[in-house]
């Protein structure tokens, strides 16, 4: 049975950009469900905290004042986007997701805003459009925790050093294009979380000095440990929504998935243009169904950090992360966790195994097994490499993976030619 015309008939961009308001609906209708009296003094306490990682929102301010800040967060980039009139792509997604997830973990308003200021005036300084920097710009909170921590986390909070964190923002956001493109090289593309690798040498630059200077970040481990329902719900609701998407006004929408599923997933692979609209959003529920239940089968909780965790997958099923190409980096995530003696039902654990499908590119152009390898590496770089820049990057697990694909590309290209000769 075929569908009337006018429902086969494409959305345009701005349409379709536009849904995520229902999202962010969602996300504010679940917010006030809570009726905690508290909520808006602790968004305000929220958006003044040094944010550095490992800050739970759900367990430091609570559960309603997190999923406020994830909605306003959600409203302003999409506003954002809107007035620049941008194009549907792949990465659209992977950086509203994205962001949306890491509002439960380390990014809030005060903190994004002066990096989007310093990618505006990058676009100037280089006589481009902002639209043309704009998603790299929103990405580029993985260093907000250096803006927070310098207006908020040294023990002394003025108009000076709120000032001062908002010119550091500011030169930070306009630093990040030029230095990702250029660092895109050293891994070739086989790292989705580019901007992790970079703003985790821009903060170990960062904490290099400040510690100099006399100024150390302290880090924390603040985490929510318990099972709200709500925080479910949200996560299901939402893979639900992706799931509607990607089935409304589409005859077949399942057969234009292989184009994704045949993708290696190395970047720049948009799924957008390789599977289309109805596609891509069918295969983010699928890659957000595998990480919640993930989350569950490994004896979890759904917390912040997690949430984080499932929404970045979520947002990179529509740039470069599919099944099959995810699926061999979790295994090889898993079998490390537990040969290294880490408890698997830890949080940290969870996070690091779901953030290792960062590598997603590598099992998909060199195979099953050496996806495998590389989760299996990507636990053993990412429970190091925090401790050089006191966790003052949010993408820990970008700039572990970085590392990695830069290691294991030349070591595969060595044993394939070993192989030919």
């Amino acid at each position: 049975m075929s569908l009337p015309k006018n429902l086969t008939k494409p959305w345009s961009s701005q349409a379709r950009l536009s849904l995520l308001f229902v999202w962010a609906a969602l996300t504010l209708i679940i917010a006030f469900s809570y009726q905690d009296p508290t909520m808006w003094s602790s968004f305000i306490k929220l958006n003044l905290s040094p944010a550095i990682l490992l800050t739970d929102y759900v367990e430091a301010f609570g559960a309603s004042a997190s999923l406020l800040n994830a909605g306003v967060v959600l409203i302003i980039n999409v506003l954002i986007l809107l007035t620049l009139k941008m194009q549907l792509s792949g990465l659209l997604y992977a950086a509203i997701f994205t962001v949306y997830g890491f509002s439960f973990l380390g990014m809030n308003t005060l903190n994004l805003l002066p990096i989007y200021l310093g990618g505006f005036l990058y676009a100037k300084y280089m006589k481009l459009e902002f639209k043309a920097v704009v998603l790299i710009s929103i990405i580029a909170g993985t260093v907000g925790p250096i803006i927070s921590h310098v207006m908020f986390g040294y023990g002394v909070t003025s108009v000076f050093t709120i000032v001062l964190g908002s010119v550091v923002g500011i030169v930070l956001g306009f630093l990040v294009t030029p230095l990702g493109r250029h660092y895109l090289k050293f891994h070739d593309g086989f790292n989705l979380y580019n901007v992790g690798f970079t703003g985790g040498l821009i903060a170990i630059l960062y904490d290099a000095i400040a510690r100099r200077l006399g100024f150390e970040a302290v880090r924390v481990r603040i985490i929510y440990e318990q099972h709200d329902v709500r925080l479910l719900i949200l996560t299901v609701v939402s893979i639900l929504f992706f799931f509607i998407i990607g089935l409304l006004f589409e005859e077949r929408p399942f057969n234009h998935l292989k184009g994704i599923f045949k993708s290696s997933g190395r970047a720049i692979s948009d799924f957008v243009v390789l599977g289309g609209f109805h596609a891509t959003h069918l295969n983010m529920a699928l890659v957000g169904v595998m990480s919640t239940v993930l989350v569950f089968m490994l004896g979890g909780v759904l917390n912040g950090l997690t949430l984080a965790g499932i929404f970045t997958i979520i947002g990179f099923g529509a740039f470069g992360k599919h099944p099959k190409n995810i699926f061999p980096v979790i295994l090889g995530a898993i079998i490390s966790t537990v040969l290294t003696g880490l408890p698997l039902s830890s949080t940290t654990s969870i996070l690091s195994i779901m953030f290792a499908t960062t590598l997603a590119p590598i099992a998909g152009v060199y195979g099953f097994g050496w996806g495998m390898v590389a989760g299996f590496l990507h636990i053993f770089i990412v429970n190091h490499v925090g401790m050089f820049y006191s966790g003052l990057n949010l993408y820990n697990n970008g700039f572990a993976g970085g590392l990695g694909a830069g290691f294991l590309i030349i070591l595969i290209s060595l044993v394939q030619k070993e192989k030919t000769s």
